[in-house]
């Protein structure tokens, strides 16, 4: 398995809340955009969330900019077999700390959470965890997703 690095944070000065994924899926390093895989429910649940369009990544980033959202990854690096977390291996996490400051932390999944306990364990005891907005987590539908993430974001 090869070495892949992750995305830049998409950050603003009056941010409150900080979202963390595990690492980008191989479409969305392909674009160089966070949640580009179509199947991938986060910007709908955003979209949603705030009443705001998400036909392209500009109007995407928007929504990131109006509700005050930081985004990041826990992964620096990593090697994984194509997109699944589950085969995350040899770890560089980002410097989460410095982004994290007192923002309220909230984990896409249970692998980010995972991932931020073992390498930041303080910042793991106040991040909330909502489920993943992966498609591969078809326990969740949609809608499940925007109520959990509606309350989480207040």
């Amino acid at each position: 398995m090869q070495r892949i690095v992750g995305l830049d944070p998409i950050v603003h000065d009056q941010d409150r809340i900080l979202i963390l994924g595990s690492m980008p899926s191989e479409e969305s390093l392909r674009q160089q955009e966070y949640y580009a895989n179509p199947t991938n429910r986060f910007w709908k649940v955003l979209g949603t969330i705030y009443q705001m369009p998400i036909e392209d990544y500009d109007q995407k980033k928007q929504i990131l900019t109006a509700a005050k959202i930081s985004l990041w990854d826990i992964c620096h690096s990593c090697t994984r077999y194509k997109s699944a977390d589950a085969t995350i291996k040899n770890v560089e996490p980002n410097e989460i700390p410095v982004l994290a400051g007192d923002k309220k932390i909230i984990c896409n999944g249970k692998t980010s959470y995972n991932t931020l306990k073992k390498y930041f364990p303080e910042l793991a005891e106040r991040a909330a965890v909502c489920p993943s907005t992966s498609a591969a987590n078809a326990r969740f539908r949609l809608n499940d997703l925007i109520e959990i993430y509606r309350k989480e974001l207040r």
